[in-house]
């Protein structure tokens, strides 16, 4: 039963981990489609470091995903370095782009909430008065400071995560550049749950900038959950560790 639901777990993260990098190409289209007035906003104020922050995300994204694959990593130990390099850079990539692009973010949530067609959920039965707006409510960028604070600590802790993850590796100290990838892919991860803590959020709160606010801080939610896997992880190898040092 157990071994059951890990494998489907992994099997949603991989789901996830695709669809998001899938639906980002979108923004790679010529001309680009799909997009959400915020996006084609976003994408016009600041093209190429939107463009560079999202191939970023797709690489770390999707490669990161293998190098948690213990058999690929035995086998072929020169490919999954080569790959732990390309995830490295994507991070730096996007991270850098991220962290340059955060000042920006406040005037993207207004926009986007006072575009009710962005939000339109009637098909599933929520009004928008339900959910706290109107089609008379007005947004400002002052309203999402810390939207612009969530998503800068977001880009510094995922690069201080894979700057140590490196660090670690460099050193030889595999078990703690494994704890280190999985904090640093956990913030990767962050781009598949952050779309998923939306909606629930804002039918939670019924309050647009608390919701679009939490959300932007939805990832703590990613490192306290690797936290607690690295933690079962180590508790679950001590016994063998302790055996191995007795033998």
């Amino acid at each position: 039963m157990r071994r059951s639901s890990h494998s489907a777990l992994m099997a949603a993260m991989w789901f996830l981990a695709f669809a998001a990098a899938l639906t980002s190409a979108r923004y790679f289209l010529v001309p680009p489609r799909l997009l959400l007035s915020t996006e084609i906003l976003a994408l016009s104020r600041n093209h190429l470091l939107i463009l560079l922050h999202i191939a970023g995300g797709m690489v770390a994204m999707t490669v990161g995903l293998f190098q948690f694959v213990g058999s690929l990593r035995d086998a072929y130990p020169g490919v999954h370095r080569a790959m732990g390099y390309l995830y490295l850079s994507a991070v730096f990539l996007a991270g850098c782009s991220g962290l340059w692009l955060s000042p920006d973010t406040p005037a993207f949530a207004a926009h986007g909430l006072t575009d009710l067609t962005a939000i339109d959920l009637s098909m599933i039965g929520l009004s928008p008065s339900f959910l706290g707006y109107s089609a008379s409510s007005r947004f400002s960028p002052n309203q999402f400071f810390l939207v612009m604070v969530g998503f800068g600590t977001l880009a510094l802790v995922w690069l201080l995560t894979a700057a140590l993850a490196f660090a670690r590796a460099r050193q030889r100290r595999f078990d703690e550049h494994r704890a280190w990838m999985i904090r640093s892919y956990s913030l990767t991860f962050a781009a598949a749950t952050v779309r998923l803590a939306g909606l629930p959020i804002l039918v939670l709160t019924r309050d647009p900038v608390v919701a679009i606010t939490c959300t932007f801080w939805s990832w703590i939610l990613n490192l306290v959950v690797a936290e607690w896997l690295i933690r079962r992880r180590s508790a679950v190898d001590a016994p063998n560790r302790l055996a191995q040092t007795a033998s």
